[in-house]
């Protein structure tokens, strides 16, 4: 069976995400991934709000780091969330983009150990309300109603690696199917570790994608989230790309300062098209059927969809519903 779900980016009024959140469970998605970033609206807060008001969607937070929020804060507010929804929230934890930390002056160190430590934190609260280990030693004095799946969101080799070896899944945020082929390898490599298997690990493709007739309009929306991706690309994949430090700097500083036209005039195309899956709907269905093929049976339809985000949506649930009968 494949799961379909969708992101929201919590930039937008309230009321204006509630409706779309509202389109997607009437479309037949079967969950929402609220992406967090310091630039905009909590997605905890968001959460709490769509738990509320829909009622089959399950809803994911993240990918929320420990630099920003405490471990045992994320265990809080997710336990917290279990109690609006139960069985119906997912948390997704990971290292955070470099870029953006550093501009609101947090110091991204030792990520890999830093997520493990967040991870063990975050599941044994869960699950048992208390954790004690080296300098935390902390309870709730609440029981949540249910157990939240703990999501690793992973780029580089090792940070996939750690995801199959403790995650209860990945969220690959990659949109070409070489890359996400390389990374569900390197996920099983962790999975192949922790002496589980595939079948009970919930591997997620994270495509971020920009679906229209009109390619340029579609090349010209997804600008800004092909920056962020680019940012937080592994060193190696930068490499193999042969993108130069120079364009890459000047491609981070004009993120940190949002200055988006002067991105649209520095990003060529064929670098979005790069980071972002950029195309009609007809090449839309030709990818997410490469990306099941290579095993993935969770696929995330990520922001920004589309300049015309109804037309997106129907035309993805249209080309998701088709593939969902071929595979059940």
């Amino acid at each position: 069976m494949i799961i379909f779900s969708s992101e929201i980016v919590p930039k937008d009024p309230l009321w204006k995400i509630d409706l779309l959140a509202y389109l997607i469970e009437e479309m037949g998605l079967s969950g929402v991934w609220l992406s967090e970033h310091p630039h905009n609206r909590s997605s905890f807060i968001t959460a709490s709000l769509l738990l509320k008001r829909v009622s089959q969607l399950w809803i994911g937070v993240g990918v929320v780091n420990p630099y920003t929020i405490n471990p045992f804060v994320i265990a809080q507010l997710t336990a917290s969330l279990t109690e609006i929804a139960p069985n119906r929230v997912k948390i997704a934890i990971g290292a955070g983009d470099k870029t953006t930390l550093e501009s609101i002056g947090v110091e991204r160190s030792n990520p890999l150990e830093k997520v493990r430590e967040a991870v063990t934190i975050v599941r044994r609260i869960l699950r048992e309300r208390r954790v004690t280990m080296d300098n935390v030693d902390g309870r709730l004095d609440f029981n949540p109603r249910s157990y939240a799946p703990i999501y690793i969101g992973a780029q580089g080799p090792r940070m996939l690696q750690l995801a199959g070896e403790i995650g209860d899944g990945v969220l690959v945020n990659y949109s070409n199917p070489e890359d996400l082929k390389w990374a569900y390898m390197q996920v099983k490599i962790g999975i192949d570790r922790s002496s589980r298997t595939m079948e009970n690990f919930d591997a997620a493709a994270y495509l971020t994608l920009s679906i229209d007739n009109d390619i340029e309009k579609a090349a010209k929306t997804a600008a800004p989230y092909a920056a962020y991706v680019l940012c937080g690309l592994p060193e190696k994949m930068i490499e193999d790309l042969d993108i130069d430090d120079k364009f890459l700097n000047e491609v981070k500083e004009t993120v940190k300062k949002a200055d988006w036209l002067k991105l649209y005039s520095i990003l060529p195309v064929e670098i979005i098209k790069k980071m972002v899956l950029v195309g009609r709907p007809s090449d839309l269905r030709e990818v997410l059927e490469e990306v099941v093929e290579i095993g993935y049976r969770h696929i995330v339809l990520g922001a920004p969809l589309g300049p015309r985000i109804l037309y997106s949506l129907k035309e993805i649930c249209k080309i998701t519903g088709e593939l969902i009968k071929l595979h059940v």
